[in-house]
């Protein structure tokens, strides 16, 4: 059960990183785009805040520059 547990947090960790590396790849416009169906409150942990802190913070690195980035997890 353990080792499935981790199996499915590893395989999230995935996802999440490769939709980082995909919202890297949006122009502003994109992510803008993106943003307007978003609801504009979403329950804590759930998949759609996951994603609005994802592309605040992409669009934040863009026009600020001094984000700091997602804690890395340790292997």
């Amino acid at each position: 059960m353990q080792n499935n547990a981790a199996e499915l947090l590893a395989a999230l960790g995935d996802c999440i990183e490769a939709i980082k590396l995909h919202l890297a790849t949006m122009d502003d416009a994109q992510l803008e785009k993106l943003l307007d169906p978003m609801p504009k409150k979403s329950a804590p942990g759930s998949a759609e805040m996951v994603m609005l802190v994802m592309l605040y913070r992409e669009l934040e690195s863009r026009n600020h520059g001094n984000v700091l980035p997602f804690p890395v997890g340790k292997a």
